[in-house]
């Protein structure tokens, strides 16, 4: 099966990528600190606030990620291009 097939079946999950021991490490670490910062926070209106900034990051963390996907997957195809177009 091609890549392109493999892609189209959804056997290929680009946002599906192995996490390094370095980043398994910081994840960690920043689930520690999180969970003091809560367990410091008595108000529920504050706790709900920090959550949803926690939320808010997430989810921009994610869509930072799409866009670098994106330009690195329009950087190789343009090697590719100039590869194959290049005498």
């Amino acid at each position: 099966m091609t890549v392109l097939e493999d892609l189209f079946y959804g056997n290929i999950q680009p946002c599906d990528n192995k996490q390094s021991a370095e980043v398994r490490r910081k994840l960690s670490a920043m689930t520690e600190a999180e969970e003091k910062l809560m367990e410091t926070i008595s108000d529920d209106t504050q706790r709900t606030e920090v959550l949803e900034m926690f939320n808010k990051q997430t989810e921009l963390i994610a869509l930072c990620e799409r866009d670098a996907f994106i330009d690195g997957f329009h950087l190789g195809a343009r090697l590719m291009i100039e590869t194959l177009t290049t005498p």
